[in-house]
């Protein structure tokens, strides 16, 4: 069981990141290989997407930094809390700036993540949300790539800001990894 819960949530975000561009699996295992584009992804597709991530990202965040859980968890998940509410509200603008529509409701996908991070306390709790977090930033990571490559200029130069905080936020979520690993 303890296998198979970090494949089931490696599933569920890459179900959920599927339609951002076709990517090599590598990108959401964790490995350096960058993605391979295909496709031009289109701007509604990339807000939908990096909005979803962000909301599930806080939303987790929230969770992890407001209960008991290993001191290096709850720093990042405090300063992560607070980056993705400036996240989401720079891409509520964005959106808003361009007649651009977000979704209205979670997806589903991420309405399950967070129900299964809930009941979870201290040490596992601890854990989950760091497995969560690097996967979910990799993924999104891969959604900003393939953004910034968008024919989009206004895309490109929105994905290409944002790319550089995300890469720290992984390197952070790394660290934050390490020290609660089994």
């Amino acid at each position: 069981m303890t296998v198979q819960r970090p494949l089931i949530v490696a599933l569920i975000v890459g179900v959920a990141f599927s339609g951002a561009a076709p990517m090599s699996w590598a990108q959401g295992q964790g490995t350096s290989t960058a993605p391979v584009q295909t496709r031009p992804i289109q701007p509604q597709e990339f807000l939908r997407l990096a909005y979803s991530s962000a909301t599930l990202q806080g939303q987790a965040a929230k969770l992890a930094a407001g209960r008991e859980t290993r001191p290096e968890v709850r720093s990042f998940a405090t300063s992560a809390a607070d980056f993705r509410l400036g996240l989401l509200q720079r891409i509520e603008a964005f959106a808003k700036e361009r007649s651009l529509p977000l979704p209205s409701v979670k997806e589903f996908e991420h309405q399950v993540i967070i129900e299964n991070l809930e009941p979870l306390d201290y040490l596992a709790l601890s854990r989950r949300y760091a497995e969560i977090q690097l996967q979910a930033l990799g993924q999104e990571i891969g959604i900003y790539q393939a953004a910034a490559r968008s024919p989009s200029a206004e895309i490109k130069a929105f994905a290409e800001q944002v790319l550089p905080e995300l890469q720290r936020q992984k390197e952070g979520a790394q660290k934050m990894y390490e020290a609660v690993r089994p």
